[in-house]
């Protein structure tokens, strides 16, 4: 079997793509979304998404690469476009049809572009992109669909009802004769045929039989049984030879596929749809695979994905290499394909992108909040990560569900292993630390840059332990935090090491003497310190609970980060909110002890002319425990100009406003008694603001 590379672009999530072509700088350009091309590149593996609207909410059928521009055809259309991708320009040409349906097309060897227009049964030729058709009208009864072209100078097409081929003379542009197929009831895949020998290799498209053309004589040869029919696929689509085996698309479409051209549908047939029984009708993971030479039959197949059931459907080829594209489809449970065939794009090749690129120098420039954006509400598969070793199986579980976009984690590993990591760990490196005089300082630098750039994701993050990965994924834990760490600190040729905690692994850098903590995704920069000395885990030990004063930010999870897109939150073995994850000491030995979660806050109430009443939800503590809350009003956004300040066990106070029209802002602290344990313990703060404004005054400002 040949061998193939398979790429799936999770960025682009598309329905099940149509028919493509690829252009002379091997950029393959197809439709899937309706309004919008998408672009690949062959030997890169870099993809785009153009929004082209004239294409009026209709499907782009097939894609045509010529002489520079594009050729969409879009089906039940009164225009196909012609499209130029260097200008991003487009054009509507008429399609002289009164009704036109135009799916398909050809390119012929003499240089020339065929449309076939359905409706009205006619081939439409170009002499190129911005060329007005001509118009050969079909003779023969029927519908032309579709056609391919040979090296004999003829275009091969098929019509139905009865089944025949019928011949295009390429030179003289006319229809010349018919042949009736040997079944009349046949249906025959009329948009390419397999040549090998003299013997032309059609495929009656629902019975599972391929029936043979001798070219010369005309005659009609014994038909070859496919295997599987009826059980495995009940339908067999186009396809394309190569290096002589031929290869077919499948589907789960139990019947002949026929248009009604005076409704530009296909009519739905009696009996059940699919042979699987599960709807809608598809493509399938696989190809069939015929090899003419040695009569046999195989699959060419996608590989297994984690989260849904790839489909492969349209294919080309140069003779030389070929390229399969399709779609996913997520599960709608565990290993059970959904309805929804709506997914990312894929695309099998039968050569590596050789030119796709390893990672350069890292972007020290990372927008962290536009990464962060990408994850409120995004996740819309499972709402439940099942970790075997840490979780048994939830019972209806339903979607699919990944520790990360399974295309962009592989995208990851192929560019990583192009790059030189030794460069770009030591120039990033450098380019943190310039200018710093001591390693105390270096360390700080890399620390903070380390937490910055990389977020602790509660949901998804690469499987990899690569240093490299891991820093373009800007998604990591614990231990892909301290191997970056490492990484980055080795590069400077300070001394370092990984130190083992409970349920936990962090960094310790030596410098000035002795060991320092490194801990990067909890504490940044701003370690853990006394008299501006960084402290070693072996010191942190024997002061159990000092670390607790430091900020954790990693944990203070904003809750629509842990929510899927229809705003439930996602479960199993993950961070939640702040609250779920305990006091840094229990990772050094420490008793097991959650600080209370965030005092979400409510409207104020007005409580008189000038007095209000702050309210915030009350918060929650694991396993139980007195719960207070500081609460603390500032004139000011930076909240450095305090107007009030107390602390209650209740979960309101009444506050006697000095200004009316003037925005004041609120932190609210949900407090623990494990201030007993270290009174300056870090609790983060749940923050609102309101402007009070005389009751007659419309509008909302944050008071009821």
């Amino acid at each position: 079997m040949t061998q193939t590379w398979f790429y799936r672009h999770d960025e682009i999530q598309t329905s099940r793509p149509f028919a493509f072509d690829v252009d002379e700088d091997d950029w393959l350009w197809e439709g899937g979304k309706r309004d919008c091309l998408m672009g690949r590149h062959l030997r890169t593996a870099e993809c785009v998404e153009i929004p082209v609207p004239e294409m009026g909410q209709r499907p782009l059928y097939q894609a045509f690469a010529w002489e520079g521009k594009l050729v969409f055809t879009l089906g039940q259309s009164p225009f196909y476009l012609v499209y130029d991708p260097r200008r991003r320009t487009c054009v509507r040409r008429e399609v002289p049809a009164a009704k036109a349906i135009v799916w398909y097309g050809a390119k012929t060897p003499n240089g020339k572009l065929i449309l076939f227009e359905r409706s009205e049964s006619k081939a439409l030729i170009l002499d190129g992109p911005d060329a007005a058709p001509r118009v050969v009208a079909c003779p023969f009864e029927g519908q032309l669909s579709s056609g391919f072209p040979l090296d004999d100078g003829y275009l091969y097409a098929s019509l139905s009802d009865p089944a025949r081929v019928i011949r295009f003379d390429l030179k003289k542009e006319r229809f010349v004769d018919e042949n009736p197929a040997p079944f009349p009831e046949a249906t025959l895949g009329g948009s390419s045929g397999h040549v090998h020998g003299r013997t032309l290799y059609l495929w009656d498209t629902a019975k599972g039989r391929f029936l043979t053309l001798d070219l010369e004589t005309g005659k009609w040869l014994d038909p070859i049984r496919t295997p599987d029919h009826g059980k495995v696929y009940g339908f067999i689509g186009g396809g394309f030879g190569f290096k002589g085996k031929f290869y077919n698309c499948l589907s789960t479409y139990a019947h002949p596929s026929k248009l009604d051209t005076k409704t530009g549908k296909i009519p739905r047939p009696e009996g059940p749809l699919t042979v699987d029984g599960r709807m809608p009708p598809r493509f399938m993971e696989r190809l069939l695979v015929f090899d003419p030479e040695a009569r046999t039959f195989d699959y060419l197949a996608a590989p297994e994905q984690p989260d849904g059931v790839p489909l492969l459907c349209y294919s080309w080829t140069d003779g030389e290499r070929f390229v399969i594209t399709g779609t996913m489809i997520p599960f709608a449970e565990p290993g059970a394909p959904g309805d929804r065939i709506f997914g990312s794009w894929i695309a099998l090749q039968s050569e590596e992108a050789t030119e796709e690129p390893g990672f350069d120098l890292h972007d020290i420039g990372f927008d962290r909040e536009a990464h962060l954006a990408k994850y409120r509400h995004r996740y819309g598969g499972s709402l439940y990560l099942p970790q075997p070793q840490h979780s048994p199986a939830t019972l209806n579980v339903h979607g699919p569900a990944v520790d990360y976009p399974p295309g962009r984690e592989a995208e990851l590993l192929r560019r990583t292993a192009k790059t030189d990591s030794k460069r770009y760990l030591s120039h990033l490196a450098e380019s943190l630390t310039q200018g710093a005089e001591t390693d105390a300082e270096r360390v700080k630098r890399i620390l903070g840059y380390v937490q910055q750039t990389l977020y602790y994701n509660p949901i998804q993050i690469t499987h990899s332990s690569d240093p490299v990965a891991i820093l373009e994924s800007h998604d990591a834990r614990c231990g892909q935090g301290v191997t970056v760490t490492v990484a980055l600190l080795e590069a400077l040729g300070i001394p370092v090491k990984k130190t083992p905690l409970s349920h936990h692994v962090v960094a310790e850098a030596t410098y000035d003497g002795g060991d320092h903590l490194a801990d990067a995704l909890f504490f940044g920069a701003d370690q853990p310190h006394r008299d501006g000395r960084v402290l070693s885990v072996k010191e942190l030990k024997e002061d159990l609970y000092f670390s607790d004063a430091f900020a954790q930010a990693c944990f203070a999870y904003d809750p629509e980060l842990v929510e899927s897109k229809d705003r439930f939150w996602i479960l199993g073995y993950v961070f939640g909110i702040w609250g779920s994850e305990p006091y840094y000491s229990y990772y050094l030995g420490a008793e097991k002890d959650h600080p209370p979660t965030f005092p979400l806050a409510l409207p104020a109430q007005r409580a008189g002319k000038r007095s209000l009443r702050l309210n915030w939800a009350r918060s929650l503590k694991m396993y139980g425990g007195e719960v207070e809350y500081d609460v603390r009003v500032f004139e000011d956004r930076a909240c450095q100009k305090p107007v009030f300040q107390a602390v209650t066990k209740e979960t309101s106070l009444i506050h006697d406003v000095e200004k009316e029209n003037w925005m004041y802002f609120v932190e609210v602290r949900a407090v623990d008694d494990h201030r007993r344990k270290n009174p300056d313990t870090w609790y983060p703060a749940a923050r609102s603001n309101f402007v009070l404004v005389p009751e007659e005054q419309y509008g909302w400002y944050g008071v009821l």
